[in-house]
């Protein structure tokens, strides 16, 4: 995985997308202006001053990572505290920032012969000068600008577009003595080099630290081996580690491309072509971070063509022929305070990818309603089916047990909301991954479906999506799913269609249309009824038909008769049907229904729901045409 992002770095490099080696992309507002003796002038402003967060993203010189107690500076920038000697914040730790700051600066550039080195030097000789940008902005507003970013800035420009500092910089970052006694080998490249004891942190990752991230990172003995300390468990040169952190800088931001979330989860993809219409064309297929802006793109243009691909056809997108043979990688992230937890890592050929989750649309695929405007339902939506839909919190939970902390140190209330959100990030790891590599659903999420099913009493589209997926995915895989029963596995496999199966004799997919006839039959009897016989006998019907049949059968008998009176046409209908579904069901009804069998009732009673609402919409469209027609004629 490291070895597939450093090669990714070198095309994004190419591209101009990622900082050089020594280098990072940082946001840095201010400006501090100096003269030849080094002293403070005024400080500018970068970039638009009209939003309310000033954003000046710039390419500046790194000298290593700032992690630990003990201060370390940055070349030509940092915050006030370091580059000012600001003690607005941290009056104990100012001045050792400051001088830290200053060795770093000193160092690089005592020995260059140019101007703005002298200046720099002379000013880092002086005593802090912090006062001087307070008494320019004044001290209110001054409070708000010491946690933003400083750089020095000489004869008029910032100092990171003087090409002289800048070299000086780099050649500080490449020298220094070489230690041969501590040479190992990469476990990256497999080249012997000097490795560094950390990594450069990852900052602005949601759900991590706002200090920063890391992939690789060891801080206590039990992770280490062999009396190894930090990262020589993990042993890699500055450079190599430079480059997987500089490419994953570049990917994580969400208009870069390359990065959607899922829930808790972020998501990189990427070619080994370094062409970023890969990872959108991909994104937008697997719909990982689809908004309503994109939908219609998805089902009319991106879909039709991911099929072709999947057939094997170079197609076109945004201007770039995609092949199926090209190499394509997807790196799932979960934060975790000051780590990066790797939820999942494939590599495959991108038709290959795109062919799995083309066999996810075909297993989830069912008839929606009209109203639906997803024909190919993305996987967040299908999550979102399996949480109460009342509650705030939307992410999926499977309730299982989580890596939760347990000493009594933590917050309940803190241990609570981790358990929550690590549950959730199982799930969502669990089925991105039957996504991806064309696997069974997991068990967990069927799981899911059925509590809802139980807690709402409500069987929606996607959760039906998701029990006809399941099943069908386990037939389209050859698995057994009603075992040691070859007849009734068989059985159950004809009714995991698009829509309703009416010549199906599988009981309890049977039964399930019958508990919907029954309903209707409340309901024809008493149109403003508040709560229907779903309320109150569902769950049990489908657990234990042999025990709630019988008293359906009773209260349907004073719904006809009653029908009778006031409703004969529907009373003539309902009666055929459901006289019809009991023929096939026979003259006994089951004691008790299995999962599967559960599984099949839902599908039943969903799809004889569905047609309840498709014969009232054509009914409805008939009068509306009769009307229509004798409008025109008058």
């Amino acid at each position: 995985m490291i070895e597939d992002l450093i090669n990714q770095y070198d095309a994004l490099r190419e591209q101009g997308k990622a900082a050089g080696y020594g280098e990072d992309s940082v946001n840095i507002p201010y400006a501090v202006c100096i003269d030849d003796e080094g002293m403070v002038v005024h400080i500018d402003t970068l970039g638009d001053t009209t939003q309310k967060r000033i954003t000046n993203k710039i390419i500046v010189p790194l000298h290593g990572g700032r992690q630990g107690s003990k201060p370390k500076g940055m070349p030509l920038w940092d915050n006030a505290k370091y580059l000012l000697g600001d003690p607005t914040q941290d009056p104990d730790k100012a001045m050792a920032c400051f001088e830290a700051e200053a060795k770093v600066n000193i160092d690089i550039f005592k020995n260059v012969d140019n101007p703005a080195a002298r200046a720099i030097v002379k000013y880092f000789s002086r005593p802090p000068q912090w006062e001087k940008a307070r008494e320019q902005f004044g001290e209110e507003a001054w409070k708000k600008m010491v946690t933003s970013n400083f750089i020095l800035s000489y004869d008029g420009r910032p100092l990171n577009a003087n090409p002289s500092i800048m070299e000086a910089c780099q050649r500080y970052v490449e020298s220094g003595e070489v230690d041969k006694s501590r040479i190992v080998q990469s476990v990256a490249s497999g080249e012997m080099v000097l490795p560094v004891p950390t990594h450069p942190l990852l900052r602005g990752v949601p759900g991590a630290q706002s200090s920063g991230a890391a992939l690789i990172s060891y801080n206590f003995k039990a992770a280490c081996s062999y009396g190894h300390e930090k990262c020589f468990n993990a042993p890699m040169s500055e450079r190599e580690a430079f480059k997987y952190t500089s490419a994953l800088k570049a990917m994580l931001p969400k208009d870069s491309g390359y990065c959607c979330h899922l829930g808790d989860i972020i998501i990189l993809t990427w070619a080994q072509s370094g062409e970023p219409e890969y990872s959108r064309f991909f994104n937008l297929g697997a719909q990982l971070n689809t908004g309503g802006n994109e939908h219609v793109e998805i089902e009319d243009v991106v879909i039709p063509l991911m099929k072709k691909i999947v057939a094997g056809e170079p197609c076109e997108f945004k201007g770039v022929t995609l092949r199926s043979d090209q190499h394509f990688f997807i790196l799932a992230l979960a934060p975790n305070a000051a780590r990066l937890a790797v939820s999942f890592y494939y590599k495959d050929s991108f038709g290959n990818l795109l062919s799995n989750v083309n066999h996810h649309y075909l297993d989830i695929a069912i008839d929606r309603p009209s109203f639906d405007k997803w024909k190919n339902p993305p996987v967040w939506k299908l999550l979102y089916a399996v949480v109460r839909q009342k509650s705030k919190n939307k992410n999926p939970s499977n309730n299982t047990s989580s890596t939760a902390r347990s000493d009594a140190t933590v917050n309940p209330r803190s241990k609570e909301k981790l358990k929550n959100k690590n549950a959730s990030n199982e799930l969502t790891n669990a089925v991105m991954r039957a996504v991806l590599t064309d696997a069974p659903y997991p068990a967990t999420l069927l799981n899911a479906v059925r509590m809802r099913i139980r807690a709402e009493r409500e069987i929606t589209a996607d959760r039906a999506a998701i029990i006809k997926g399941y099943y069908a995915r386990l037939a389209r895989l050859g698995r057994t799913v009603i075992a040691n029963n070859p007849h009734a596995d068989k059985q159950f496999k004809e009714v995991l269609q698009m829509n309703i199966n009416k010549e199906s004799d599988y009981v309890p997919y049977v039964l399930g249309r019958m508990f919907s006839v029954y309903e209707q039959i409340q309901e024809a009897a008493n149109p403003k009824i508040n709560a229907t016989i779903k309320d109150r006998y569902f769950n049990s019907a489908c657990a234990t038909p042999a025990y709630i049949f019988p008293v359906l059968g009773d209260l349907s008998q004073a719904h006809l008769r009653k029908l009778k009176r006031t409703n004969p046409g529907a009373l003539v209908n309902l009666t055929k049907e459901l006289e019809s579904l009991a023929a096939r069901v026979g003259e006994h009804y089951p004691s008790r229904l299995t999962i599967q069998e559960q599984g099949a009732f839902q599908l039943g009673y969903y799809w004889e729901d569905r047609e309840k609402y498709e014969r009232a919409r054509k009914t409805a469209e008939a009068k509306t045409n009769v009307r229509t027609t004798a409008a025109v004629e008058e």
